[in-house]
This record gives C-alpha cells, structure tokens and sequence, in this order.
C-alpha cells in the first residue's frame, strides 16, 4: 500500500525514511510549508506533492505527521476526498477520534504513536528499529497495520482511546521529566564547582547505571539512597541546602519514592520519613 504524508516534521520525515529503508512503499509528502515537504521528499528519494488532494488521490495510507493543535484543521481540509482511505497521526495525546466525522467519510482512523524520542530529522530515524509503535482506532485493519510492523520487526501494543492520555503522560514521565530531573541535578553539581561538561558526564554514569539496574530487575529492587534507606538526617539537609523550586521537586518525588521503599522493605516504620517530607 502507498503511504503519503501530510505534514514535513520531525516524525513525518523520521518515519518515512524509516519505513523506505524497510521496503514500504512511500509516495511522499505534502506540506503548508514547501520548502520542509521538498527537503522531506529528497531525504526520503520520494515526491514532493503540491496540494492535499493529489496525495490523498495517490496513497493508501495517510499518515498526519501534523503538529497535535494542527490535526483537527488539516483533517477538515482533507476529509471531503478521503474516502476508502486508512487515515492516521502520529501523536501520542490524541486518539483517533480526533478526526470528527470519519464514519460519514468512508475511512478507518487510527492513532499510531513510536514509542521514541525524535529529536531530528536527519538522525532520528535510526532509532525506529527498536522502537515500540502504540496503535488505538478502528478494529478493521488494525491486525494488518500489527503485521506491518512485524514485518520490519517493530514491536506493537493496540491501546484504547481512553488510555491515550494517560499513556503519553507516562512516557513524558519516563522522557522529558527525566530530562527535567537531570537539569536540576546538573545546575547542582556545577554550583558546586563541575564544570557542564563534567556534570554531565558525571551524572550521566550514574544515570546510566541505575536505569540498567532498573531495566534488570525493576524499580524496587534497584532503589537505594537515603529515602530507602530510612535515613532521615540525610533527607533533612538535602532539603535545608537546595533552592526552593528543587526542593519542591525533591519533595514531590520523595512522596513517591518511599512509596517504592516500602514495598521494598514492608516490615519498616516509614512514619519519620513521611512526616519530614510532607511537612515542608
């Protein structure tokens, strides 16, 4: 089946390249912006489409690697001529009932999210073969859409509309608060004479090192320090040293990680720890 794209982002082109490495058939890219969906169609060695119905007219597959805020209006636009089409995005918020009225146009949409950070468009698309592709929406191709990503040997997991949200708000957990947490740690070490560069490789190792742990035997097993090991006077100067915005988020993932503690160790008092991190 052809696959086009509507929209010349950083998924768009990362998921084409992607998918035309792997043998897929793709038709190429439109976009509001020209200059992004001809850069997009050279990567990719596939054509640059000048209007929306033209790539609508010659693909299969529609995939709208549109920014989330921009779907609802680029489907209104496309959706007088899509019939008998398999309609997708790509974002990881939304569920396919973001396009409104796809009975009445003929078509079965889906939501289909890779489980990735994408951060460019010229590298990112390496990371896609070990990347975990979510799928929610109809029920009719959904098994033939698994089989593709099979084929190029992805994995897949079909979620419900209803968990879309709280499915993203997990992987932003797991990605972009971490990336939070590691700033605030940064700005620490460097305040106490670290260099950036030496921050961040430092606390990289550490990093590293505990989300192997993690990946190995799970968030119990692999948590140590002071919370977890019910050390109180510990847990009370780093909240005496660290600024007011840090401290906030060393609370709130406090709460959370005697939480993990006790599951860990059930039999111990966690009355002391628990007071101290709910009093400030």
């Amino acid at each position: 089946m052809q696959i086009g794209f509507i929209g010349a982002g950083k998924v768009g082109v990362s998921l084409g390249k992607y998918f035309k490495e792997k043998g897929r058939e793709v038709a190429g890219y439109y976009s509001l912006t020209e200059k992004s969906a001809q850069w997009a169609a050279e990567f990719t060695d596939t054509t640059y489409y000048e209007n929306l119905q033209q790539i609508v007219s010659d693909c299969d597959i529609l995939m709208f690697t549109v920014p989330d805020d921009r779907i609802k209006q680029v489907w209104e636009e496309a959706k007088t001529f899509v019939s008998g089409k398999i309609i997708v995005h790509c974002s990881g918020l939304h569920s396919s009932k973001i396009f409104s009225d796809v009975g009445t146009a003929d078509c079965s949409a889906y939501s289909i999210h890779p489980l990735c950070a994408i951060s460019s468009k010229e590298n990112s698309y390496h990371l896609l073969a070990d990347t975990l592709f979510t799928i929610e929406g109809d029920t009719t191709h959904i098994s033939t859409i698994q089989q593709m990503f099979k084929e190029m040997g992805n994995r897949t997991c079909v979620i419900s509309a209803e968990n879309k949200a709280k499915y993203h708000a997990a992987a932003s957990l797991a990605s972009n608060h971490m990336t939070a947490v590691f700033y605030m740690a940064e700005k620490l070490f460097m305040e106490c004479g670290f260099s950036e560069k030496e921050a961040r490789a430092e606390l990289y190792g550490l990093a590293k090192g505990n989300l192997e742990n993690i990946h190995m035997q799970g968030c119990i097993e692999s948590l140590t320090g002071p919370i977890e090991r019910g050390d109180v006077a510990t847990v009370e100067k780093h909240l005496e040293c660290l600024p007011e915005d840090i401290r906030a988020a060393y609370l709130e993932n406090g709460k959370q990680l005697v939480e993990i503690a006790k599951k860990k160790h059930p039999d111990r008092d966690d009355t002391e720890i628990k007071n101290i991190l709910k009093a400030e």
